[in-house]
């Protein structure tokens, strides 16, 4: 009786083992509805500090998180972080049930430092900051800064060819690092294209203010601006209403507004959906970048041109198709020769001035 008993017991024992060992990890569902391999899927939430549908940032944000849900089987959360006051509140909200917490610009970075310290075993992919360096490295954060003033420099070539007037324009939503090299870069590129230009510049202050960035762009066109470039997030929607209004050409970045006004000649692309797909594949596979501070730009993809709008504007207007043709062969090449390291464009965070480059 009693060796019958203690096998009993002994069997109790390795049944429990099994069953703690069974809930001491948790890997994703390779199902898109999260079912299929009877464990708990990842859960990822997107803190963001802008809102959604903006057509931009946020939206290719979210693109990105969906794609990465589809594609591996998690769960995405999604928040728009009202102010600054409640970023720390909302980040640690979403840490205390999720795997990985994807937070937007250098506006959140303090909060994401705080909360990631408090929370060593979630993963943070800090989309656009500058957390890590040589001096610091938080194991539990990857994040990311773009570089855009490869991209920009070939748009500015382009308004460089295209203007008529030789006044070109570009409007940027706010004075950050990255921008203000979108910037410089672009004036680089008009300057390199076409001596004889000037490049009108100005902030709006917001990427969430069309009206203030309508009311920029048409005193630009009073300056004679015939080629206005944006770079302002949901505020482009702005300057394309003046361009439209005034009839003259302008080009932007993510949002693709042909549809509105057919002088609106190509999109630089930007990869912040990529780089949310990336952390969560990264998370999946077991190979989490934390502690590193990465850059996104036209090598890598975090930067892009959308040829086929431009190629779409060349088509659609005789009055430009040949010469639109031409430009686009040679910035194809300008393209290739910066990837291959032929041409190479500062990363210059000055304030966009065009006596920089006279």
């Amino acid at each position: 009786m009693l060796k019958k008993t203690m096998s009993i017991i002994l069997a109790l024992i390795l049944t429990l083992s099994l069953i703690l060992a069974s809930c001491g990890t948790r890997a994703p569902s390779k199902e898109p509805d999260g079912t299929g391999t009877g464990e708990e899927p990842l859960k990822i939430a997107l803190v963001v500090n802008q809102k959604f549908g903006d057509k931009g940032p946020m939206d290719d944000l979210a693109k990105g998180a969906e794609q990465a849900a589809k594609d591996f089987g998690v769960v995405v959360k999604k928040l728009e972080s009202e102010s600054a006051a409640k970023f720390e509140e909302d980040i640690r909200a979403m840490s205390k049930d999720c795997d990985l917490v994807v937070t937007t610009f250098p506006y959140m970075s303090d909060a994401t430092k705080l909360v990631a310290s408090e929370y060593p075993d979630v993963k943070y992919a800090a989309v656009f900051q500058f957390i890590n360096d040589e001096n610091t490295k938080i194991p539990n954060i990857w994040d990311t800064e773009f570089h855009g003033e490869q991209a920009f420099y070939i748009n500015g070539y382009i308004a460089g060819k295209l203007t008529k007037t030789n006044k070109v324009g570009i409007v940027i939503g706010g004075e950050e690092p990255t921008p203000n090299a979108e910037g410089n870069g672009f004036m680089r590129g008009v300057k390199d294209a076409n001596p004889n230009a000037t490049v009108e510049f100005a902030f709006v202050g917001s990427y969430e203010d069309p009206a203030k960035a309508k009311e920029i762009t048409i005193a630009m066109i009073a300056k004679g601006c015939d080629v206005v470039q944006t770079d302002a997030g949901a505020s482009n929607a702005g300057v394309i209403e003046a361009c439209k209004d005034a009839g003259i050409l302008c080009s932007g970045e993510i949002t693709d507004f042909y549809d509105t006004y057919d002088g609106f000649f190509g999109i630089i692309g930007i990869g912040f959906g990529a780089t949310v797909y990336q952390a969560v594949e990264d998370l999946v596979n077991g190979t989490f970048s934390g502690g590193e501070h990465g850059i996104q730009g036209l090598h890598n993809g975090g930067y892009f041109i959308d040829w086929p709008t431009y190629e779409r504007f060349a088509d659609n207007h005789p009055e430009f198709g040949e010469a639109m043709k031409e430009i686009i062969v040679e910035a194809k090449q300008i393209e290739k020769d910066i990837i291959d390291g032929k041409i190479e464009i500062p990363y210059d965070t000055r304030v966009p001035n065009w006596e920089n480059f006279k």
